[in-house]
């Protein structure tokens, strides 16, 4: 599960990360090693996000929703009655995905 902070902006670098303080960054993934990253940790902090960051920028976006939850009650109900409304199962996979899935996809959550 990840936790979404509405309203914070992307760092430039690690120096301006709120996920940081005192030079240790609190969200580095624990398989990150530290000795290897010692290194480069440096210029990271001062040229811009480390390739090991797992802060992602999500884009300005309309209303989410599940499409995965979408396509269950599709499959439940059949695209007959979506297709009214001009609900294909193209429309469902062409949907631009703004935060990638988490977890098992295609489980229709009951």
């Amino acid at each position: 599960m990840s936790v979404l902070i509405k309203g914070m902006r992307m760092p430039e670098n690690c120096i301006k990360c709120p996920m940081q303080f005192g030079g240790m960054c609190y969200v580095m993934p624990a398989e990150v090693d530290e000795s290897r990253v010692a290194p480069t940790v440096e210029a990271a902090w001062k040229q811009g996000k480390p390739d090991w960051c797992p802060l992602v920028e999500i884009p300005v976006h309309g209303r989410l929703i599940d499409g995965d939850a979408l396509q269950c009650k599709v499959d439940d109900i059949g695209l007959g009655y979506f297709a009214v409304y001009g609900v294909t199962e193209d429309t469902i996979d062409s949907a631009p995905t703004v935060i990638e899935a988490e977890g098992s996809e295609n489980e229709c959550l009951r």
